[in-house]
């Protein structure tokens, strides 16, 4: 399988609207197991039980001002409103912005499920003509 390639609208979308991407992967389970494989010491993370929870999950990867914009974005798009608004739900969003003593990280990471990426495309598109239309 071609690495993200599922991504790639996802982000093209993103990039039109003006948000900075630092990462993505359509699988990070598949992913860090696949890197596991490949290398002769340990990841450091990655384990048995990393891999099974994060398999199915997508990871966009932004700086935390640019993942609050967008997820405020997607809070007003209907399809994914309750996703980005109620973390522990089936099918909702995870968000991870690491606490350092000077406040949040610098970059946010936003998982989600991967069945959720031609959606996710689709629904930033909107946004992106809607932006477009505007101007």
């Amino acid at each position: 399988m071609d690495v993200d390639v599922d991504m790639v609208p996802v982000l093209g979308e993103l990039w039109r609207l003006g948000f900075t991407t630092t990462a993505c992967c359509q699988d990070v389970g598949e992913a860090t197991a696949g890197v596991r494989e490949q290398r002769n010491s340990p990841l450091g993370y990655g384990g048995d039980a990393f891999i099974d929870y994060h398999r199915g999950w997508a990871l966009l990867k932004l700086p935390t001002p640019d993942a609050f914009h967008l997820v405020a974005l997607l809070a007003e798009v209907p399809l994914f409103a309750d996703r980005v608004r109620n973390p522990w739900r089936p099918g909702s969003w995870r968000t991870n912005v690491p606490l350092e003593p000077s406040g949040l990280a610098d970059a946010a990471l936003l998982h989600f499920p991967s069945p959720q990426i031609p959606q996710l495309a689709e629904a930033l598109g909107v946004l992106s003509r809607h932006v477009g239309d505007a101007t």
